[in-house]
């Protein structure tokens, strides 16, 4: 007697679908740990002035003062630019799919945007005008520390508060060191920053950033600055956008930011350079 088995009515059957899950990405940290600055309707650019010093002078009772000084100015530049991307999704697709494509696409490019933005300012770190470290050296509380001090001990001492961002892999070096608390000092309020403060009394209560978007390997650059050495210059913030194109038979799904990452004083931190590799023990 013959026997219908389930493959024979493969052809005939609905493959069960489950939920969609969706690639992890790394909290980017630096736009809001970095200066934030909005470039205001009708300028095309930022101009940020610093104030140099000038010498106190030592004065004799009873005799004009007639020493001056010269009040020293300077100033730099800053623009932003576009970034963006955008994915389509077509009429056919959209009916077929069981997940919300829109929705998709919009965890999709929003998770990519931030992204980017956060690996603009990264790539600054190693722009810094000096720094600690080397390639396949393994980050210690010492080279943090000293780090700290030469920050704070330079002529022109670096603007309170400091913070320091690593990759992972350099964090665990020192981990046993690190507060269990995942409260943010007041400075930083917001939620998402929280969760990844690490500071205490023995890092120089210098509150300490985990960013896995720093990409691993032998040579990679963390940095110990005051929020005043970089700028988020900002001409609009992430906008979300869908359009119909009919021709197409389908929608496009896009994100597009106006902004800049810019150093804008070298001296206010120091970049580490330091191996981080995935540990073993």
């Amino acid at each position: 007697m013959a026997t219908t088995v389930a493959a024979d009515l493969a052809a005939g059957q609905i493959a069960m679908v489950a939920k969609a899950r969706y690639t992890m990405e790394h909290i980017g940290v630096c736009k809001d740990l970095f200066t934030k600055m909005m470039l205001e309707p009708g300028n095309k650019s930022q101009y940020i002035l610093k104030f140099g010093t000038a010498p106190a002078l030592d004065l004799t009772d009873g005799v004009d003062m007639t020493g001056s000084s010269t009040l020293a100015i300077t100033g730099s530049t800053h623009t932003t630019d576009e970034a963006g991307l955008k994915v389509i999704i077509t009429k056919k697709l959209r009916n077929q799919l069981k997940e919300d494509a829109y929705k998709a696409a919009g965890v999709v490019i929003g998770n990519a945007i931030g992204k980017k933005i956060d690996q603009d300012g990264l790539a600054l770190f190693s722009g810094l005008d000096s720094g600690l470290g080397a390639a396949s050296t393994v980050l210690t509380l010492g080279f943090h520390a000293a780090g700290v001090a030469q920050c704070m001990g330079q002529s022109e001492p670096v603007p309170e508060p400091l913070v320091a961002v690593y990759h992972p892999y350099q964090i665990n070096a020192f981990v046993d060191l690190l507060s269990a608390t995942a409260t943010a000092p007041p400075q930083y309020p917001k939620d998402v920053l929280s969760n990844y403060w690490r500071g205490r009394d023995k890092l120089y209560n210098t509150p300490i950033y985990g960013d896995g978007n720093i990409t691993a390997g032998s040579a990679c650059y963390g940095a110990i600055f005051s929020p005043m050495a970089f700028i988020y210059l900002v001409g609009w913030e992430p906008e979300n956008w869908v359009e119909e194109d009919k021709s197409l038979r389908g929608w496009e799904i896009g994100v597009v930011a106006d902004y800049a990452m810019v150093e804008e004083d070298g001296t206010y931190g120091r970049y580490m350079l330091f191996d981080a590799t995935a540990p073993t023990s």
